[in-house]
């Protein structure tokens, strides 16, 4: 029973595994190599200089097969041939060429990344220009991950289309007030089109009352930089938050003509 403990002990035993036996053929699946490669490269590094026909018949592949993979093998550095009277021979490369293949594979792996990041404009283009992405949040998140994106881009300019009452009608004012802290004020330029008497305005900031001719609506609209988002706060809060330059940019020419309209309006009055 002693014994049988003992040896359970020694199987979780940080230092032992430092002699558990290495799964040779799943390391190097795991760097690179096809399953038929790695047994194809550890039957000949067991072999020796050996003939086609045995490398085949340790890595349990045919002929043909073992044929192929030794081509590739060799085209990587990995293998080399030579004959002894009329018998050709292969042999396995040392493991330290493996290693020298695989660290110059990882840089160059590295590289193409570093390429393909600085592509990704070019690559959206590819399908048929930059597509909207669009992003869903529901409850009290809805508030805070519309500020939390607001603040991430620093914007330079922040137009809204609000319904006062209905945001406070909805929600904590003191959630609200909460919410709005993570916005420096000083380092935006803020234009408001509101419905509903002001709350808490900005400092800094302009308002602009909407006409009621131009129809209810219970929600908010932002528009800042490359983003339009848009917030409903009966029933269920909601925000949906899409990142789209062409919306956006469209969403601000609307913007500034519902501000000139309501703008000459309350210069008449």
């Amino acid at each position: 029973m002693r014994l049988a403990l003992a040896k359970q002990s020694l199987i979780f035993c940080p230092d032992s595994m430092e002699n558990m036996p290495v799964d040779f053929s799943k390391l190097l699946t795991d760097l690179g190599f096809t399953p038929t490669e790695a047994r194809v490269y550890l039957a000949s590094l067991k072999l020796g200089p050996t003939s086609v026909q045995e490398i085949a018949k340790v890595a349990k592949l045919s002929r043909t097969a073992s044929y192929d993979v030794i081509a590739v093998l060799q085209e990587r550095g990995l293998m080399s041939t030579f004959e002894r009277g009329k018998k050709k021979y292969f042999s396995a490369e040392e493991p330290e060429r493996a290693v020298a293949y695989f660290k110059n594979r990882s840089q160059e792996l590295v590289e193409k990344i570093e390429t393909f990041t600085r592509s990704l404009t070019e690559m959206k283009m590819l399908a048929g220009g930059e597509r909207p992405t669009v992003r869903f949040f529901e409850g009290r998140e809805a508030l805070h991950a519309l500020f939390a994106d607001l603040v991430s881009v620093h914007p330079k300019e922040l137009l809204e289309l609000s319904n006062i009452d209905a945001a406070y009608g909805e929600i904590d004012p003191n959630v609200l007030l909460e919410a709005r802290k993570a916005l420096d004020d000083t380092k935006v330029k803020i234009k408001m089109l509101h419905r509903g008497e002001l709350r808490n305005p900005r400092p800094g900031a302009e308002y602009c009352r909407l006409l009621s001719e131009f129809g209810e609506f219970t929600g908010e609209i932002w528009v800042y930089e490359d983003r339009v988002a848009f917030v409903q706060f009966v029933g269920k809060m909601m925000t949906v938050i899409v990142h789209s330059k062409g919306f956006a940019d469209m969403a601000r020419v609307l913007f500034r003509a519902a501000w000139s309209v309501c703008s000459a309006q309350s210069f008449r009055k």
